[in-house]
């Protein structure tokens, strides 16, 4: 069911001293990467500099929901904010835009996480063409800025008519843990590890599109392994069933269906191994996540994942590849000594370039130069 909430509403005076932000999000927390974006501006320093209101809604609309859209227009003329910042292209955001639009807001960002487009499970029928066609494009023409979270989205051909509106990059960023490997043992314990197990770890939305049934036919071409090795999956979706049933026939390899998760830091911490052989890809908040607590990467080589480790810290495969997937995993699983390599260059690039920081700081400049205009 749909949920929309006013967070400290401004009076006149505060309104005068702080910028108003409207911060539109929607899903549920630990299984959306714009929804822990939101959630992490909201609770950042940011909120010293800017009037955070937050529209959020729980669950995606199947169609145009006007009880929703009457919701948020009456909350959005209460507040009068200065800036509305929609986040997502498909339905959810269009009624975020919509609503804003019709509110007479007079700046409204949509930062572009993903499209349509992209979307192998919804097939080529009448729904797909609806957004691709309809509500992604609607969305950005009533937009009145445009940002992206990688490089990569931000040269797609679908963006070009609506140049003249992006206003930047603004990355994913994440924490960066002082001591990675903090819960290492006790996590480790709590899920009947052993230390000398080998162990992966896939996070991710439970959907094909995801490459969890590349990386079952990539467990199967694994060679026989001395000790006992272990993939975690934390996540879940649709196309749960189907990937656990691809998964547990995956040769010598323990697979353990976590399902969703809120404790994803944790887990990390007592893997050895991120995989990520994603059809498809912006950028992806667990991939950040996975290299700030030093896990070597093994992922497939689209959008945002090949920016992210051109400076190094994992392994690019092509997507779809099962035999390419298996070689890269071979070779870390077997060598301790380069997975620890690759794991200090990944927090490395992490810490550079994709902190928490480093996302506040490019959110801010550019809500301040929307503010200016």
């Amino acid at each position: 069911m749909e949920s929309f909430a006013l967070r400290d509403r401004p009076s006149s005076a505060r309104r005068r001293s702080r910028p108003v932000v409207v911060q539109h999000s929607a899903g549920l927390p630990g299984a959306n990467g714009p929804l822990t974006a939101v959630q992490r501006v909201l609770a950042s320093p940011l909120a010293e500099r800017y009037e955070f209101v937050r529209m959020h809604q729980s669950a995606g609309n199947g169609g145009v929901d006007v009880t929703l859209l009457r919701g948020w227009v009456r909350l959005l003329r209460r507040t009068r904010p200065d800036v509305v910042h929609v986040r997502g292209l498909q339905n959810e955001g269009f009624h975020g835009v919509l609503a804003a639009r019709l509110a007479g807001c007079p700046r409204i960002l949509v930062t572009v996480h993903g499209t349509v487009r992209d979307l192998r499970q919804v097939g080529r029928g009448w729904r797909r063409r609806l957004l691709a066609q309809g509500a992604e494009p609607a969305t950005l023409r009533m937009a009145s800025h445009v940002a992206t979270v990688c490089e990569y989205a931000a040269g797609r051909d679908f963006l070009r008519p609506y140049a003249a509106k992006f206003v930047g990059v603004v990355p994913n960023g994440v924490p960066v843990p002082p001591d990675p490997a903090a819960a290492r043992d006790r996590v480790r314990g709590e899920l009947c590890l052993r230390p000398d197990d080998v162990v992966m770890i896939a996070v991710a939305r439970l959907t094909w599109d995801k490459g969890y049934g590349v990386l079952a036919d990539a467990l199967r071409r694994l060679p026989a392994a001395g000790g006992r090795r272990v993939l975690l999956v934390a996540g879940d979706g649709p196309d749960r069933a189907g990937i656990a049933a691809a998964l547990a026939g995956a040769g010598g390899t323990e697979v353990r269906m976590l399902g969703n998760r809120l404790d994803v830091p944790e887990l990390l911490s007592a893997a050895d191994v991120f995989v990520f052989p994603t059809l498809h890809e912006n950028l992806s908040n667990a991939l950040l996540e996975a290299m700030a607590y030093r896990l070597p990467v093994v992922a497939s080589a689209v959008g945002g994942n090949v920016e992210v480790l051109r400076s190094g810290g994992g392994r690019l495969v092509p997507a779809g590849d099962p035999d390419a997937l298996a070689v890269a995993l071979t070779g870390l699983l077997a060598d301790a000594a380069e997975r620890d390599h690759l794991g200090q260059l990944a927090r490395k690039v992490v810490i550079e370039s994709y902190s928490l920081e480093e996302m506040l700081r490019a959110l801010d400049g550019v809500y301040e130069r929307m503010l200016r205009r």
